[in-house]
């Protein structure tokens, strides 16, 4: 799915929707910030998109999502065009002011985090960034100009998992140790291997001795032998990056998702779900809603967010509201005001 030379792509309509399924509490945070929602000083025409899984909390989620996107925009990077180095710009200061307000008395910052799923599209350059910790995800969808149907689709995101053998191998030389229960790999008491907070399993948080550990730790560190003080993080914020230049005259559809939705659904699934119903005259926002109450209504259901956007190389004007999300459905009802031909 690439593209020849650089050119204009118009933002059609965005729609998001949040579902809290099974769990106790809704603990998925959104943002979708259109070119009109960004501060003037941002320069661009361009859109941040963002998921965030939290676990054990909302609060790194909640937090992330307030500070992470401006710190995007502020960067040096940003403006010189280096997404990525923006991006991971930001997860580093995130983590940075997540660690000083832990050492100041937030002992929760420890022990619960969140995923981080970004996109960022320059409109002007046609261009689509992605960066990624953890296990939520962004898929991009080519659609047949004027019928709709399904052409490719594309996962942009990578799944930061404990058993991926390259993820294991870091964790076991940075002195932590892969375990399995109920047959999903963890280190501690996660499942993914790269995320922000749980400060427990980084440093300088893990490299306590042995008496001082929680039992996640002492979980995280059985069986190694490596001194406390030569320990590196078993978790890392070191984002997996794509680019993609979208191709002129062709459609497409971005879907931003917690693993609530991609758990029981795959991709090619979700992106038939979406041509469907956007061949029937629904908007973004009721099929994202669909998608996420569909995911949300299975038995032991995890929290569900979804994030549609509609981007068209062949329609060079920008259009579009920008939103944020914590439970339930996003604010506004994300019709961007110029529906794609799709």
């Amino acid at each position: 799915m690439g593209g020849t030379l650089k050119h204009p792509v118009a933002l059609g309509q965005v729609g998001s929707a949040s579902a809290q399924g099974s769990r106790p509490s809704q603990q998925d945070r959104y943002i979708a910030l259109t070119p009109e929602k960004l501060p003037s000083h941002v320069g661009k025409d361009v859109a941040l998109f963002a998921v965030f899984d939290g676990h054990g909390s909302e609060i790194v989620a909640e937090h992330a999502s307030k500070h992470i996107p401006p710190s995007i925009l502020d960067a040096p990077a940003f403006r010189e065009g280096d997404y990525e180095r923006a991006m991971q710009s930001a997860i580093d200061q995130e983590e940075k002011v997540l660690l000083e307000e832990f050492r100041r008395g937030e002992a929760r910052f420890a022990t619960v985090g969140s995923t981080v799923t970004i996109v960022l599209v320059d409109l002007d350059k046609g261009e689509v960034v992605v960066g990624n910790l953890g296990d939520s995800h962004a898929i991009l969808a080519e659609m047949e100009g004027g019928s709709g149907e399904l052409g490719s689709v594309t996962r942009l995101t990578e799944s930061h998992k404990p058993e991926s053998p390259d993820e294991k191998k870091r964790i076991e030389d940075a002195g932590g140790t892969v375990h399995e229960q109920k047959n999903v790999a963890r280190i501690g008491a996660l499942n993914m291997s790269r995320a922000i907070g749980d400060l427990e399993y980084k440093n300088p948080v893990n490299k306590m001795e042995s008496g001082s550990l929680t039992e996640e730790q002492q979980i995280a560190v059985y069986g190694q032998d490596k001194p406390a003080q030569e320990r590196d993080s078993f978790l890392s914020i070191e984002m997996s990056f794509k680019r993609v230049e979208l191709e002129k005259e062709k459609q497409y559809v971005l879907a931003l998702t917690s693993d609530g939705v991609t758990n029981y659904t795959e991709d090619k699934a979700i992106m038939g779900t979406v041509s469907q119903q956007l061949k029937a005259g629904f908007k973004a926002e009721e099929i994202a809603k669909h998608l996420v109450d569909e995911a949300a209504s299975r038995p032991c259901s995890d929290n569900a967010t979804c994030i549609l956007v509609l981007l068209n190389g062949s329609q060079v004007q920008q259009t579009g509201r920008g939103e944020s999300g914590t439970a339930g459905p996003a604010d506004g009802n994300g019709d961007g005001g110029v529906g794609l031909d799709i």
